[in-house]
């Protein structure tokens, strides 16, 4: 699996991502008071390895407006949910910069 997703042209992978982050958004949605934000990790972890710290970030923060959209439309509006949301974001972005991060110091030794 590793092989045939490196070998995936960059715009490939960012595409794939957005289309998981989609479908993830969808259960996210669709679930309710669940929080699905594990499974936002996935799509954000493969385009930050497979298409760099750029597109893991870009994707992190499609996850989060996606978190923002899918509670908005379950819940009521409050200042709360606004300042979760955010803090979900924050976490993602920090974990694709992580493994961005990882992949150029694995890259480089």
């Amino acid at each position: 699996m590793r092989k045939f997703i490196g070998k995936m042209p960059k715009w490939l992978v960012v595409v794939a991502g957005f289309l998981l982050v989609a479908l993830v958004g969808y259960v996210d949605y669709v679930t309710g008071d669940y929080s699905m934000l594990i499974f936002y990790l996935v799509p954000i972890s493969l385009a930050a390895w497979y298409a760099g710290r750029f597109a893991g970030v870009s994707m992190a923060v499609a996850s989060g407006g996606a978190r923002i959209v899918s509670d908005y439309t379950s819940f009521t509006s409050t200042p709360r949910m606004y300042w979760n949301c955010v803090e979900d974001m924050i976490f993602l972005v920090v974990v694709s910069l992580l493994i961005s991060t990882i992949k150029n110091q694995l890259k480089n030794e």
